[in-house]
């Protein structure tokens, strides 16, 4: 039963703190330049690079909820790739 709980439950407790922290990080998130940009754009007077691509999901539209929809999703996917790896590693490992 101890395995079921690390097999399962674990699983679902660290995915559901991701998501937790990407909805309220979300709002301190920045649409400023960081310093290196601003540098850039106005001492140097480099034009700011033209977008072509903007984002795979661009098509959702924009919004906090959108942002942290979209921060949750990757998060997710990161999670999922990192046990991937850690299971395949521990399977050829063992």
């Amino acid at each position: 039963d101890k395995d079921n709980l690390t097999r399962f439950v674990l699983p679902v407790i660290v995915i559901v703190i991701a998501l937790l922290g990407v909805v309220i990080l979300a709002g301190l998130a920045s649409s400023n330049p960081d310093g290196f940009e601003w540098a850039l754009f106005v001492f140097a007077g480099a034009p700011e690079p033209e977008g072509g691509f903007e984002g795979i999901w661009s098509f959702l539209g924009d919004g906090p909820i959108i942002e942290a929809l979209t921060g949750a999703i990757g998060v997710i996917i990161v999670l999922i790739i990192g046990l991937l790896c850690f299971k395949g590693l521990a399977r050829r490992n063992a």
